[in-house]
C-alpha cells in the first residue's frame, strides 16, 4: 500500500502545465518551486499559480490556463 507523501520532505516541486494564447494554442511549460516548511497545501497552490501567472503574463499578456501537474522534484535528505 502506498504511503501518503509527507509534504515537509519535499525540497522542490516540479510543475508541468499547458496553456493557450492567441499566438500559441498549445503552449506548455515547466516550472520549479522551492518547498516551504509546514506550508498548507492551499497556500502552496496559491503561491505556485501566482508564480506561473506572473511568468505567463510577462511573456504573453493574456493566456488561458489549461492543465497542471504538480509532483515532487527533489526530496530533502533525512
Amino acid at each position: 500500500m502506498k504511503q501518503p507523501l509527507d509534504l515537509n520532505k519535499v525540497a522542490v516541486w516540479q510543475l508541468t502545465f499547458r496553456f493557450s494564447t492567441a499566438s500559441d494554442p498549445y503552449g506548455q511549460g515547466i516550472h520549479f518551486v522551492r518547498a516551504l516548511e509546514n506550508e498548507p497545501t492551499s497556500q502552496l497552490y496559491d503561491r505556485i499559480f501566482d508564480e506561473i501567472d506572473t511568468e505567463l503574463r510577462a511573456e504573453y499578456g493574456a493566456y488561458h490556463f489549461e492543465h497542471c501537474d504538480i509532483r515532487p522534484a527533489i526530496m530533502k535528505e533525512d
